[in-house]
């Protein structure tokens, strides 16, 4: 079982307390730049632009998820034009160790890894956030057990600092249902179809017991019967969700609502 964090401020460190009002302040911009309609209108663009054609697209692409890279696209546009964040990025983030997004600013660098999630081909990725081993930088201490694995380490490679700046690990996801049938993809419309979280940083891996970990999604390597690690792992959203500032004020790490 997971861990929610710790509100005891008075035991946190300055390091700390600066990651907590860091992941506190960025994701309240970010989720404000994504909840507004201009991008919610934006998505619905990008399945209208696709589904002019969908039967050409699909098969040169082919696969099923035709639309992971015009919204990583999106994304990028978003952040580099919206006036609540243009004057705050100083630089692209160097590493190749990062996210789809990575910039840096005068405070942080921030990460923002954006998934567009099949409800046919992996709707269990829906119930809980993915993340990519090189997506997130928490030191989850405890191995996960797997009855067909073993004890398997948790693999973060995300630097924790660069320049000294704490590099920080968001997740914009999308749920979306391909029909090839009527040949058509769609934002799914039967719940909320947008989430965004944010996944604590290496610094405050202790105040969540250094456990967040759920479940793995892959390994690595993947068909080992004894891995070495993992490529991606599953955090609840309740994890994620139940968030506390500095001076222990709750606040939430994770939201959904719908395109």
């Amino acid at each position: 079982m997971s861990f929610i964090q710790n509100n005891q401020f008075n035991s946190y460190t300055p390091d700390q307390k600066n990651v907590l009002e860091l992941e506190k302040k960025y994701f309240g911009i970010l989720y404000e730049v994504f909840s507004q309609q201009s991008f919610k209108n934006e998505l619905k663009a990008i399945m209208e632009d696709i589904n002019k054609n969908w039967a050409r697209i699909h098969t040169i692409w082919g696969k099923e998820n035709v639309i992971d890279l015009p919204v990583e696209r999106l994304v990028n546009f978003r952040i580099y034009r919206d006036k609540l964040l243009r004057n705050r990025i100083q630089s692209v983030y160097p590493s190749v160790i990062s996210s789809d997004t990575a910039f840096v600013t005068e405070d942080a660098v921030v990460n923002i890894d954006s998934k567009t999630i099949s409800f046919r081909g992996n709707a269990d990725d829906w119930k809980r956030q993915s993340v990519g081993c090189n997506q997130i930088s928490f030191n989850n201490k405890l191995n996960f057990t797997s009855l067909t694995k073993g004890q398997v380490p948790i693999t973060s490679l995300l630097q924790p600092y660069h320049n000294s700046k704490p590099v920080l690990s968001f997740f914009l996801s999308m749920l979306y249902y391909s029909d090839k049938k009527k040949e058509i993809d769609f934002w799914y419309t039967k719940s909320e179809n947008i989430k965004f979280s944010c996944v604590p940083h290496n610094v405050i891996s202790n105040l969540f017991n250094y456990n967040i970990v759920d479940g793995v999604k892959s390994y690595n390597p993947s068909n080992s019967p004894s891995p070495k690690g993992t490529w991606a792992v599953r955090i609840t959203h309740e994890s994620l969700k139940n968030r506390y500032d500095s001076c222990g004020k709750y606040w939430e790490g994770f939201k959904s609502w719908t395109i």
